[in-house]
């Protein structure tokens, strides 16, 4: 028999053909475990044999090499959950029982090195319950784990019970405990690690087990119908075999890309921005007046560059924010202020070509959505409908919203050279696609009408035909949650958005920190420059405690920003009841911001308030 067969048959001790493939995979690894375990163990017995002599912690090394090769015999009486708990812990005991008998053998010629290279071995020791358990199996695994843990915890304690402490036999390394903390975190990391790629790996063999047992259904099913049927069915499953791997394939392809779109958008952030802005800056400084015709004229053209450079990086990051989710926040918007600021944009456009525009909000005046989407949209497509515009008539536009069935419905119709949606289906809505190329553009529009469109939860859909004109359709659900949209929460308070109402709300629901108002403070002020919001709540029934005047000194430095922002009026609220202080506290508070300050007792009474100084706008 040679060294192979050999292999072969010591990992089969204790297999039985009748047992589930998964017990009988463990018996090979716990075999093949413990005679590697032995095997090394004899090897390092015999070198240090030949370093240190037969002393007594050599001698045991030998017997535990022997000891190393009990779960091989467990598991041929059958006793295979108590071979591998056997074999999970027997290292660690091995090592600690050496260690402690090693710290005898010669009295007064100890090493520091002895008090270190037992603790490797515990480390390695850590990671046996996790290889040869299943998570399932979690009474086992965790007892092991234990065991282990408490091996490395009490390595010095145990050293000290038996009087050869690392002090005790005269060492004086001043930071040698720390090495404690470093074995117990460098044994969590590689029990965590083990764990995760545990989980990962059975949660995949599930998975694949699921998937034979089904397919093994399925083939019972195949044979059991007429040949021809089998034989089509069979053609089916490899197809549908096929279409999986391509779209396992198209999913990782997809993440890959993803991961890669978050790698480009830091880089334009950061890396691209820049040099592109110092490229310009370097160009400003140029002597214009002291270049030929000719220099200027490269001049001129590499200014042109540098712009399309610019809005090139800018739509891309805008898009990369989008898909990135940096902005859900709904607000009410008038559809026909909205409107109105898009013609103003597009004055010039609508003038020139002597654009009609056709409105209709009467059955949905206004809608809770992502202000600046909605504004893209509306710019986006009123924009492409007079690009496109046919010569042979004049410009017409028709912007129509409704409401059904919970939903909310923008459309945009235009007459102008339409599309051949059935041909370009599939690129109608990619990322610089264009289809006219006789006017200037990027292909951006419609892409990006797309992207916030589906980023809010909608749809869009399109009908068109050559030489007619084109209908968008923007198909967007009403939302419900409009009353506290959270910004941040913690344990501290909790920052929100009212939709219904326009205003930032503050609910504290404890004393904080200087550190931690400020956050939220900021966080707050940020909002309110960024939304225009003039309205604001501040619940403080639960902070009975806390320093107003302290706090003050926080709230002067945003009070600029918070004017200049829009902010008319705040409301906050704070129970009488639960302030024996209430008329000094309220006068520290009131005057501190330039907008209107209101206090109540109840957020109802808040929230009435602020609905009539709406109504009064």
């Amino acid at each position: 028999m040679n060294l192979l067969e050999f292999w072969l048959n010591l990992s089969q001790v204790g297999i039985d053909a009748n047992a589930g493939w998964q017990r009988n995979r463990h018996i090979i690894l716990c075999n093949r475990v413990a005679a590697i375990l032995s095997g090394m163990t004899l090897l390092l017995a015999l070198v240090s044999l030949l370093y240190f002599g037969a002393i007594l912690s050599v001698l045991l090394a030998f017997l535990v090499s022997l000891v190393f090769l009990l779960p091989i015999v467990l598991n041929h009486w059958q006793r295979n959950n108590g071979s591998r708990m056997f074999l999970s812990i027997s290292l660690s005991i091995a090592a600690i029982v050496i260690s402690i008998f090693d710290k005898f053998d010669v009295p007064g010629q100890l090493e520091e090195f002895q008090y270190f290279h037992f603790r490797l071995m515990l480390l390695v020791a850590s990671l046996f319950p996790m290889i040869l358990f299943r998570l399932s199996e979690q009474r086992y695994w965790v007892i092991a784990s234990i065991i282990n843990a408490i091996c490395i915890i009490f390595y010095d304690p145990l050293h000290e019970l038996f009087g050869v402490g690392y002090y005790q036999v005269g060492f004086h390394g001043a930071h040698y405990y720390f090495l404690n903390y470093m074995v117990i975190t460098t044994a969590l990391v590689l029990t965590g690690s083990t764990y995760f790629l545990k989980f990962s790996f059975e949660k995949t063999e599930n998975k694949n087990e699921e998937l034979i047992k089904n397919l093994n259904q399925a083939n019972q099913v195949i044979h059991q119908q007429q040949d021809l049927l089998a034989l089509e069915n069979i053609q089916l499953s490899r197809d549908l075999m096929e279409k999986n791997n391509q779209l396992t394939e198209t999913n990782e392809e997809l993440v890959r890309h993803n991961n890669e779109l978050l790698q480009f958008s830091y880089t334009v952030s950061h890396n691209l921005r820049g040099p592109v802005a110092s490229l310009g800056g370097l160009i400003n400084l140029f002597n214009q007046q002291s270049l030929t015709s000719e220099n200027q004229e490269l001049l001129d053209h590499l200014n042109k560059s540098l712009q399309s450079l610019e809005i090139t990086i800018r739509d891309l990051s805008h898009i990369i924010d989008i898909r990135n989710n940096l902005s859900r926040i709904r607000q009410k918007i008038i559809l026909s202020d909205e409107l109105e600021q898009v013609k103003v944009l597009l004055e010039k456009e609508i003038l020139d070509h002597q654009v009609e525009i056709e409105v209709d909000f009467s059955a949905a005046t206004e809608i809770y959505a992502v202000k600046h989407m909605i504004d893209s949209i509306l710019y986006n497509l009123i924009s492409n409908a007079i690009k496109y515009r046919s010569p042979d008539r004049k410009p017409h536009i028709k912007v129509i919203s409704a409401k059904v069935n919970e939903q909310f419905v923008l459309t945009v119709e235009d007459n102008g050279l339409g599309l051949d949606v059935v041909s370009y289906k599939e690129k109608l809505f990619g990322l610089y696609k264009r289809f006219h190329t006789h006017t200037d553009g990027r292909g951006l529009g419609l892409f990006l009408v797309k992207l916030q469109t589906q980023s809010m939860g909608g749809v869009i859909d399109v009908s068109s035909k050559i030489g007619t004109g084109s209908k968008f359709t923007i198909i967007l659900p009403i939302p419900h949650t409009l009353n506290e949209q959270i910004l941040l929460d913690n344990a501290g308070a909790r920052l929100y958005y009212d939709a219904s109402l326009n205003a930032v709300g503050i609910h504290w629901k404890q004393k904080v920190s200087h550190a931690e108002f400020k956050e939220f403070l900021l966080k707050a002020v940020d909002f309110v420059k960024t939304f225009q919001t003039p309205n604001w709540i501040s619940n403080v029934s639960d902070v009975t405690d806390r320093n107003e005047s302290e706090l003050n000194v926080l709230r002067v430095k945003v009070r600029a920003d918070l004017k200049l922002a829009g902010l008319k009026r705040i409301a906050t609220i704070m129970p009488r009841a639960n302030f024996p202080d209430y008329e000094k506290r309220r006068d520290i508070m009131k005057p501190v911001y330039d907008a209107e300050t209101q206090f109540f007792e109840t957020l109802e009474e808040a929230k009435l308030w602020l609905e009539e100084q709406n109504k009064v706008l």
